[in-house]
This record gives structure tokens, C-alpha cells and sequence, in this order.
């Protein structure tokens, strides 16, 4: 058996670790970027699209009041008229706020939903994140320690054991005792 070990590719283990930091920064964006999209879509249904609709009611609620106030007006002044452009006003006024209280319903219904199927699949993020942020890391710096240690072992070179002759003693100088 040889004492002596071969080191030839540290430049393979070299490349590997390079390799290995792209991989983890690359990784990194794509959870954070997934992350990052998960909070923005819950912004934009408790924010944007609340303060939308609960705007939208308010305004619809108003503009039902503005043609109930004309058509009840144009009753009282002209009562010898049919007012159907009134009613129809009313009835699409009415039909509008409806619209509107029926957004928010389901918007409710979406926000509840949102948060039932997606923190479990976030959940399911957690092991890459604890692997790219802690384990990875942790090995790509034990990989250069081992890199290190390889090119010192390399650079030392073999170590050849010889054999000198042993120098003659005492009781080897003149010959037979």
C-alpha cells in the first residue's frame, strides 16, 4: 500500500466551490423573490384592492343616494310623468352598490383563502432557507479549508523514505572482536 496520497484536480474542487456560491446566491433571490411576491399579493388584497372597494362603496352608496334624491324630486314636481329614466337610474345606481358590497365579500373570502393555502406551502420554504442561508454556507467554508490543506499537501511534495547505510560503530571498525 502507498503512503503517498495523489492530489491532481484541486482546481475541480476550485471551480465546485465558485460553483457552489453562485448556486447559493442564485437560490437566495429565488426564495427571497418568492417570498417577496407572497407578501406583496396579500398587500395588494388587504390594502389596495380593500381600500379600492371600501372607496368604490362609499362612492356607489353616495351616487345611489344623489338619483333616490332626483327620482323622489322629480315625483314630487312632475308626479303626471312615468320618471322611467329615473327608475332605471335608480335600479342601476342600486345594482352598482351591490356590485360593489359583493367585491368586498369576496375579497374577504380570497384574504381568508390566501392565507389558508399559502403559509403552509411558505412553510415548505423553510428547510432551503436553513440549507442556503446556514448549511451551505458552513460547507462551502469547509471546502475551502479542505482546498487549503490540499494545495499545502501538494506544494510539500512526495516524501521519499530512504534507506541510508548505517554509519559503522565502535565494534565495526577493526574488524572481527
Amino acid at each position: 500500500m502507498s503512503d503517498q496520497v495523489k492530489v491532481s484536480s484541486i482546481d475541480a474542487l476550485e471551480a465546485f466551490r465558485a460553483d457552489l456560491i453562485q448556486y447559493i446566491e442564485k437560490a437566495r433571490v429565488a426564495l427571497e423573490d418568492a417570498e417577496g411576491e407572497v407578501r406583496r399579493t396579500r398587500t395588494w388584497l388587504d390594502v389596495d384592492r380593500t381600500n379600492y372597494w371600501t372607496r368604490q362603496l362609499k362612492q356607489r352608496t353616495k351616487e345611489l343616494d344623489q338619483v333616490e334624491a332626483e327620482f323622489y324630486n322629480a315625483k314630487i314636481t312632475r308626479p303626471t310623468e312615468s320618471h322611467a329614466f329615473h327608475k332605471m337610474a335608480v335600479l342601476k345606481a342600486k345594482h352598482r352598490l351591490e356590485e360593489a358590497e359583493a367585491k368586498i365579500l369576496v375579497l374577504k373570502k380570497w384574504r381568508q383563502t390566501y392565507d389558508n393555502r399559502v403559509t403552509p406551502m411558505l412553510r415548505q420554504l423553510d428547510p432551503l432557507f436553513l440549507l442556503v442561508g446556514l448549511h451551505l454556507p458552513k460547507a462551502i467554508h469547509s471546502l475551502g479549508e479542505s482546498i487549503k490543506a490540499l494545495q499545502a499537501y501538494a506544494e510539500k511534495g512526495p516524501t521519499v523514505k530512504s534507506i541510508a547505510p548505517a554509519e559503522p560503530g565502535p565494534s565495526d571498525e577493526g574488524g572481527l572482536p
